[in-house]
C-alpha cells in the first residue's frame, strides 16, 4: 500500500465521532485489513465517507455528512463539552456506541460492495462500463447562482482554505471539459442546482468508446423512496448520439449532447421549472441493443440538490427584481424586529442558508412534515409544510417553544444569534427538536429554511398581535372590581391573548390556487397558537407527523388581509386577526344580567406597526433600516394613529402590495352592505365587514359606543426607561362639562412576558374623587428599582393597565399599554483589516447598567464566512465595571460579512451587538 492512503485511511478514523469512554483512533494501529477494506471503498476520495451509496440512504445519513462529522462530535448545541467518563451517563453512552457501530457497519458493507463490483467485472460481459461520473459542481453553481452553498465549495477537507476558492474552470469555454481529468476534479463537491435552468455533466468510458450501433446508455435520476416515472419522482433519459439540441418542451426534462472526445461524452441536461424541490439521485445504466441483454448500473454516490428558481420566470417564485432577490434571497444576515409598538428594535440574525447544514435540516424536515414528495414542486404545499414542522409536535420538528419558567434544560432563545447552531443541534441529536425558541426565533429560522430552497422570504413582525383563539374577530379581556385581571376569564377557559409583538415570515410566489390579484408576498406562521400549547401540556403520546396538520398556518395572501377577504386558503381568518381584531373589555358589574359589562372597544389597538428590514439597509447603530408595511396589510385608513405620529425613523419606501380594482356593481352593493356597521372609515370598515361576513361569531362585536363621554382620559406614554432605572406612569384626567363629576379609577403596572401573560405586580393605585367643572387630576404610581429588579421577566416588558368610570353619566374608559427597559448594546469592534485564512481579533465590551454583579456571563457569536457559531464562558462582571473580552477568529471567507454576537448573564441577558466586517482575500 502507497504511504498517502495510509494517511487517508487515518483521516477517514479521525472523521467517525468517539463518545464515552472509548478510545481516539488515531491512538490505536491500523490493521492491513482495515488499510485494504478503507482502499477499496475510496478509491482515493477521503471525502466519500459522507456519501450514501443507493436510493434515500442518503437522507437517513444527513446527520453523518462530513460537514457534521469533521466538526468535534464531543460538543452540544452550544459547543459545550458533553463527553461521558467512565460511569457516567449510559444512555450517552449508548447513543455514542449505537454512532460508532453505525458508521463502521456502513463503512464495512461499502467495502463489500466495492468487492462485489470487482467480482461482477470479471465476468463476460459486452456493456458499456462507467469509470467516472462528473457533475462540474463549481461551474454549474456559477451559472445557477448557487455558488455560495459551502456544499460547492466542500470536498471534505479545505473548506474555507484558499484553493477552496478557486473554482474549476468557466463555463463559457464547455469545449475544455472534455480535456479535464475526472478522477482529480471537483466530484467530492456537492451539486446544488436552480430548476428552470439546464447543467452541464460527464460519463468517463472505463475501456472503449460509446458506439451507438452497439451501447444503450440512460441516465436515470430518482426523488423520495420509491420513485416512480408516472408520480414524477424518477426520470429516465435516453442519450441520443445524434441529438443536438433540447427537442423535448419546456416543462419536461430532457438531455443532449454537447461534445464526445475519446472516452468523455458531455452533456447538458434540462431541468423544468417545476421540478420537484430537494435531494435527487443519479444512476447510469449502460445495456446493449441485443434483446434481453443484462443491464448494469452506475450509481452516483454524491447529493444533488435540485431548489426553487426566483430567476427564472416559469417558476411560481420569480422574483423581477434583483435588488429585491439580493435581500430576500441573498442576504445571509438580517434582522427580526421585537420589543414594543412604541420603541422596536431590529434583532440581529444570521440565517445561514448557505451554511452545510441548511439543506440537510431542510430535506429531513420536508420528511417529517408528510408532505408527499410529488406534492414538493409546489411551493405553496412546501412553505405549508415547513410551517407546520418547524415548531415541534409531540416530538416531531425543529425546536421545542418556551415562553414562561426556566430554560435551563436548553437555551434562553435570546442566546441564539443565528440558524446555523440550530440546524446542526438537530441534526446531531437525530432530528430531536432543539430547546427552545419563540415566535421571532421560528420565523427567522422558516426564512432561513425558505432562502435555502430558493424561495425569496423575509421574517415580518406585528407590534400588539392579536392571539385570537376562539374563532372571532375579538380579543375579550376581564377585569375584576378592583380592576385585576380574569385570568381565563369569568370560566376560566378564555385564551384570547394579545402580544406586544409576533413574528411570521413571509414568502414570494405566485398564487395560481386563488383568484388574479393575489401573487406577491404570502404569510405563514410557525408559531401554534396559544389553545395548542395548553392542549399538549399534558402527558400525550406522539401522534406522529400528521398531527401537526392541528396547526398549519398559512400561506395566507398579504392582499387577501388587505381587502379582507378571509375565505381565501389558507388560514386567513387567523393572519386577519392578528392585525384587525378589535380588543374588548369587560368588568364585573353586578347590575349586568351576565355579571360584567362592557367598557371599551379599541379598533386602533391592534397592529400599531408592522416591520421588516429594507432591501439594501444594513444599520448597525441603530434601526434606520426599517420599513413600516403596515399599509401591506391595512387599508391607509386602518393604519393606527400613532403610526401617523411617529418619529419619522421608520420608512414605507416597498410598499408593493399586490391590488386590483372592483367593479362599480361590487362596490355599489358593498356600500350599501357598509351603512350597517357604523364606526371606522368606508375602507376600514370594509375589510372588517368582509371577514365579519365569514366569521358568524364575530357579528355581534360591531356595536355602537356611547355618546355622552364629556371626561377626558389620557395614558401617558413611557419615555425611554433604562434597565436599573425608576419610572413613573400616570394619567391625566380633565372634566370637560358644565357640571361636576365623579370618578373612579385604578391604575396598575406589572411585569410581563412578550406575550401579554402577567408575570408580577410593580405597582397599583385607585381613587374616587369629584372633578369640578373643566377640573384637572392626574393619578400616578412610581415603581423604583428595588421594586422591580426580582419581578421582571425575561424580556423586560412591563405592562400598564388603566380604568375610570363616571356615576353621573355612566361613561366608563380602560386603557392599556406597555414598554420595555433598555438594555445597553454590546459593542463590537474589529482590529485592522481582516483577510482570508489570518488571524483576526474582536473585541465584545459593554458596562453592566445595574447595582447587582452579574454572574454565570458568557458571550455567544457568530458570522458566515467568518467564525462558526460558538460561545464562551465569562468571569463574573461587578456593577458598573466596563468590561472587554477578545477573541481570535480566522475568516474563512471574502467579502462583506456579518458578526453576530450576544452577551447573557443570570441576572441580564439579551445584550445584542454586530459588526459589518469587509475580508480581504
Amino acid at each position: 500500500m502507497q504511504p498517502h492512503h495510509v494517511s487517508q485511511i487515518e483521516a477517514l478514523l479521525t472523521c467517525l465521532p468517539q463518545k464515552g469512554t472509548m478510545s481516539s483512533p488515531m491512538a490505536q494501529p491500523v490493521s492491513p485489513g482495515m488499510m485494504r477494506r478503507s482502499t477499496l471503498t475510496q478509491q482515493g476520495s477521503p471525502g466519500m465517507i459522507r456519501r450514501s451509496m443507493s436510493g434515500n440512504s442518503g437522507l437517513n445519513n444527513l446527520a453523518n455528512s462530513s460537514s457534521f462529522v469533521r466538526r468535534n462530535n464531543d460538543r452540544d448545541g452550544m459547543g459545550n463539552n458533553v463527553g461521558v467518563t467512565p460511569g457516567g451517563n449510559n444512555a450517552a453512552y449508548r447513543a455514542s456506541l449505537v454512532s460508532h457501530y453505525a458508521e463502521d457497519l456502513d463503512r464495512r458493507r461499502r467495502a463489500e460492495r466495492a468487492v462485489d463490483d470487482i467480482r461482477t467485472d470479471g465476468m463476460s460481459s459486452d456493456n458499456l462500463k462507467i469509470d467516472s461520473v462528473e457533475f462540474f459542481s463549481r461551474d454549474n453553481a456559477r451559472e445557477h447562482r448557487t455558488d455560495r452553498y459551502e456544499f460547492v465549495l466542500d470536498n471534505g477537507r479545505d473548506l474555507g482554505s484558499s484553493s477552496s476558492m478557486v473554482m474549476s474552470r468557466s463555463m463559457t469555454n464547455m469545449s475544455s471539459l472534455s480535456t479535464m481529468d475526472y478522477r482529480s476534479s471537483s466530484s467530492s463537491a456537492t451539486t446544488v442546482l436552480r430548476r428552470g435552468q439546464p447543467f452541464f455533466m460527464a460519463v468517463r468510458m472505463k475501456d472503449r468508446n460509446f458506439d451507438p450501433r452497439r451501447d444503450i446508455l440512460r441516465a436515470s435520476f430518482s426523488f423520495g423512496p420509491n420513485p416512480q416515472v408516472t408520480k414524477g419522482t424518477k426520470v429516465v433519459l435516453p442519450f441520443r448520439m445524434t441529438q443536438r439540441e433540447f427537442s423535448r418542451a419546456p416543462q419536461k426534462w430532457d438531455m443532449r449532447l454537447h461534445q464526445q472526445e475519446g472516452f468523455n461524452i458531455t452533456f447538458q441536461v434540462h431541468i423544468p421549472a417545476n421540478a420537484l424541490v430537494g435531494l435527487w439521485r443519479l444512476n447510469i445504466e449502460t445495456t446493449t441493443t441485443t434483446p434481453g441483454a443484462r443491464v448494469d448500473e452506475f450509481r452516483f454516490k454524491d447529493d444533488i440538490y435540485i431548489l426553487f428558481n426566483p430567476f427564472c420566470r416559469d417558476d411560481p417564485v420569480y422574483l423581477d427584481n434583483e435588488e429585491l432577490r439580493k435581500e430576500y434571497l441573498m442576504n445571509e444576515s438580517g434582522k427580526v424586529y421585537v420589543g414594543t409598538h412604541n420603541r422596536p428594535k431590529g434583532r440581529r440574525w444570521v440565517y445561514g442558508q448557505f451554511s452545510d447544514v441548511a439543506l440537510p435540516a431542510a430535506q429531513l424536515l420536508l420528511e417529517q412534515s408528510g408532505l408527499n414528495p410529488t406534492e414538493r414542486g409546489n411551493p405553496v404545499q412546501v412553505v405549508r409544510a415547513i410551517a407546520s414542522i418547524i415548531n415541534a409536535n409531540d416530538g416531531f420538528g425543529l425546536m421545542e417553544g418556551k415562553w414562561e419558567g426556566s430554560f435551563e434544560d436548553g437555551v434562553c432563545p435570546w442566546v441564539w444569534t443565528g440558524s446555523s447552531k440550530i440546524f446542526e443541534h438537530y441534526l446531531r441529536n437525530g432530528s430531536k427538536p432543539v430547546k427552545y425558541g419563540q415566535c421571532w426565533v421560528f420565523a427567522a429560522l422558516a426564512t432561513s429554511i425558505f432562502r435555502a430552497l430558493g424561495i425569496p422570504s423575509r421574517p415580518v413582525t406585528n407590534f400588539v398581535s392579536a392571539r385570537d383563539t376562539n374563532h372571532t374577530m375579538s380579543v375579550d379581556k376581564y377585569f375584576d372590581v378592583f380592576g385585576d385581571e380574569m385570568k381565563g376569564g369569568p370560566d376560566g377557559d378564555n385564551q384570547d391573548a394579545m402580544w406586544n409583538f409576533h413574528s411570521w415570515t413571509e414568502v414570494w410566489m405566485s398564487r395560481p390556487d386563488l383568484q388574479t390579484g393575489f401573487n406577491g408576498w404570502q404569510a405563514i406562521d410557525p408559531t401554534p397558537p396559544p389553545q395548542y400549547w395548553q392542549k399538549n401540556s399534558g402527558d400525550q403520546k406522539s401522534r406522529g407527523p400528521w398531527a401537526v396538520e392541528e396547526f398549519r398556518r398559512g400561506p395566507s395572501s398579504v392582499e387577501s388581509v388587505r381587502r379582507g377577504e378571509v375565505g381565501f386558503a389558507y388560514d386567513t381568518p387567523y393572519l386577519f386577526a392578528e392585525v384587525n381584531a378589535e380588543v374588548s373589555h369587560f368588568q364585573e358589574d353586578e347590575t349586568s344580567h351576565w355579571g360584567f359589562r362592557k367598557i371599551r372597544v379599541n379598533n386602533y389597538q391592534v397592529g400599531r406597526m408592522i416591520l421588516t428590514k429594507r432591501p439594501g439597509a444594513d444599520d448597525d447603530v441603530s434601526d434606520a433600516d426599517a420599513e413600516d408595511i403596515s399599509s401591506l396589510y391595512k387599508s391607509p385608513d386602518g393604519i393606527s394613529r400613532y403610526q401617523k405620529q411617529g418619529d419619522g425613523c421608520f420608512n414605507s419606501l416597498f410598499n408593493q402590495g399586490m391590488s386590483s380594482p372592483y367593479s362599480d356593481l361590487r362596490d355599489r352593493e358593498r356600500d350599501r352592505e357598509l351603512k350597517h356597521y357604523p364606526t371606522g372609515s368606508p375602507a376600514e370598515r370594509l375589510s372588517a365587514m368582509n371577514a365579519a361576513r365569514s366569521v358568524e361569531r364575530s357579528q355581534p362585536m360591531f356595536d355602537v359606543r356611547p355618546a355622552n363621554e364629556d371626561v377626558y382620559f389620557d395614558l401617558v406614554e413611557q419615555e425611554k426607561v433604562a434597565w436599573g432605572q425608576p419610572f413613573n406612569v400616570q394619567i391625566h384626567i380633565q372634566n370637560r362639562s358644565q357640571e361636576m363629576r365623579t370618578i373612579t379609577s385604578i391604575l396598575t403596572a406589572n411585569s410581563v412576558y412578550y406575550t401579554g401573560v402577567t408575570a408580577r405586580r410593580l405597582g397599583r393605585s385607585d381613587r374616587q374623587f369629584v372633578l369640578q367643572p373643566g377640573g384637572r387630576e392626574t393619578l400616578q404610581i412610581r415603581v423604583s428599582w428595588d421594586e422591580y429588579r426580582d419581578k421582571i421577566v425575561d424580556y423586560g416588558h412591563i405592562k400598564i393597565y388603566a380604568m375610570a368610570s363616571v356615576q353621573e353619566t355612566k361613561q366608563s374608559w380602560s386603557e392599556e399599554d406597555d414598554f420595555q427597559l433598555e438594555k445597553p448594546k454590546l459593542d463590537v469592534q474589529v482590529r485592522g483589516n481582516p483577510q482570508v485564512g489570518q488571524d483576526c481579533f474582536v473585541t465584545f465590551s459593554f458596562m453592566n447598567p445595574i447595582s447587582v454583579t452579574l454572574t454565570e456571563c458568557e458571550f455567544t457569536f457568530e458570522g458566515p464566512g467568518l467564525v462558526r457559531a460558538q460561545t464562551v464562558k465569562y468571569r463574573d462582571v461587578k456593577p458598573g465595571e466596563m468590561i472587554s473580552y477578545v477573541h481570535k477568529f480566522i475568516p474563512r471567507f471574502n467579502g462583506e460579512r456579518k458578526l453576530v454576537a450576544t452577551f447573557n448573564s443570570r441576572e441580564l441577558g439579551d445584550i445584542v451587538g454586530s459588526r459589518p466586517i469587509h475580508v480581504r482575500d
